[in-house]
């Protein structure tokens, strides 16, 4: 470089990379952390992606199995329920058929008890209004079997108390009861597929979060990373450069483009000042 004359841009960056470990080190951590960031940018749209077409598949499929938005209980806290009431009528067919039938017998009544509920709250959505009647009327008739039953467990040929016949009767009524409550909340539950394309989007939901927050982390670590490297810089140019302004912005620019990890490293300085 002839006496004199100014340093240009990429002899005060060369100086700066081939006698400061440090600028060097800064350097290098803008480029991984550049190449973080663009990772993470990647993850996110994709995650963003699997999360949107979660969600079209979630709405599509709710507006062909509910698209009045009828079925208000939810699936979990449906089955829930399900499982109380289906508890009671194996509490109330043992009790019915008490010294009758064994315990096989009554699970296999309950069983009964619950699709028939499931068809009868199928027809109600599909409104077969006759096959609901004739579910309703199958119950009653059940209903009454079962109330008859109820006491002859007592051994043949012995009398039936008052008491006991009351007794039945209200513990039929009580089962019937629970099976038109099991058949409502059937009708009004959604669908186990639709829980499972809710519970898809949502994970694929928490996914696309846990994403994002990860790029802007790596962001804020690029720029934090870009700032203490183009610091550096801007030390060593303005010490150089003196009130050379353009030329303090001109080794800016240069080292923002370097910070690029597709950039080359730089040559040794020559002819350093």
């Amino acid at each position: 470089m002839p006496a004199g004359e100014p340093p240009t841009p990429w002899q005060i960056l060369g100086r700066l990379l081939h006698r400061d470990p440090e600028a060097a080190s800064l350097l290098a951590e803008v480029r991984h952390r550049r190449v973080l960031a663009g990772s993470s940018a990647a993850t996110a749209r994709q995650a963003f992606a699997m999360a949107h077409g979660a969600r079209l598949h979630y709405e599509a499929l709710r507006h062909r199995l509910d698209p009045r938005l009828r079925r208000t209980v939810g699936f979990g806290a449906g089955l829930v329920v399900l499982a109380l009431l289906g508890a009671g009528m194996m509490l109330l067919d043992v009790i019915e058929l008490d010294g009758i039938w064994s315990l096989p017998a009554d699970l296999a009544a309950t069983a009964m008890w619950l699709a028939g509920a499931w068809l009868a709250a199928v027809a109600s959505r599909e409104r077969h209004w006759p096959m609901v009647i004739a579910g309703v009327a199958a119950a009653v008739l059940l209903s009454l079997l079962l109330m008859s039953l109820h006491g002859l467990g007592s051994g043949p040929g012995r009398p039936v108390s008052r008491e006991s016949l009351l007794f039945g009767i209200l513990v039929g009524v009580a089962l019937f009861v629970l099976v038109v409550s099991a058949a409502v909340l059937m009708a009004h539950m959604e669908s186990g597929s639709l829980y499972g394309a809710r519970w898809r989007w949502h994970r694929a939901q928490a996914s696309y979060e846990a994403a994002a927050r990860l790029e802007l982390q790596d962001r804020e670590d690029l720029a934090a990373a870009t700032e203490a490297w183009l610091s550096r810089v801007r030390a060593q140019a303005g010490a150089v450069a003196g009130d050379d302004e353009n030329l303090v912005r001109e080794t800016l620019a240069l080292a923002a483009d370097l910070a690029d990890s597709g950039r080359p490293q730089l040559p040794p300085p020559d002819d350093p000042w």
